[in-house]
């Protein structure tokens, strides 16, 4: 009669985790809803930029990444300056607030993204202070376009990335109404 042995097959233990990728997946991060805040600085340009001081901006993006190359975004961004227009209102601040609809457009490259938005924009400015030196005219409120670009870094979590950005605001009723925002922020994308 002939015996069967059974042979135990050795089996190996993983002691080490693998290596992490070298970049994220962009099909992981790069379609869906987003929010991002933003610190930065408002400067106004022109005969704007005579009268108001540079201020410190904060902002909010909210989107929907349609594509890893197009999204689309709401914008709020609210930004506090001084005013140096001549007496009696000398030194005065003022707030400015844009309330943009924008499309951005981006170019992956592994962790990094170049992208370019733009949009149309309500701006407001909190008073009238800069009427006396002849910049807004009896109104608060103006329509504005919006573009800009900038450099996003995807961290290897899939969540989150940083960035920097720049973007260029036209003020259409403003006498000599054009600003730059310059800004750093943080995105999560779900």
């Amino acid at each position: 009669m002939l015996s069967t042995v059974k042979v135990r097959t050795a089996e190996a233990q993983v002691i080490a985790e693998p290596a992490p990728p070298p970049w994220p997946d962009p099909k992981k991060f790069a379609k869906g809803p987003f929010a991002s805040g933003e610190v930065g600085a408002l400067v106004y340009l022109g005969r704007a930029g005579r009268y108001a001081d540079p201020g410190v901006a904060f902002g909010v993006r909210l989107g929907y990444d349609l594509f890893r190359w197009l999204a689309v975004q709401a914008h709020v961004m609210g930004a506090s300056s001084d005013a140096t227009t001549p007496p009696p209102t000398f030194g005065q601040s003022f707030q400015t607030y844009l309330y943009a609809g924008e499309l951005r457009f981006s170019l992956q490259l592994h962790r990094f993204a170049l992208f370019a938005e733009g949009g149309a924009a309500l701006a407001q400015v909190s008073t009238n202070v800069l009427e006396q030196v002849g910049v807004t005219h009896g109104s608060n409120f103006t329509f504005a376009v919006v573009g800009g670009g900038g450099l996003d870094y995807h961290t290897l979590n899939r969540h989150f990335s940083v960035g920097l950005g720049a973007d260029y605001v036209w003020l259409a009723s403003f006498t000599g109404g054009h600003a730059l925002s310059f800004d750093v922020y943080l995105r999560y994308t779900r």
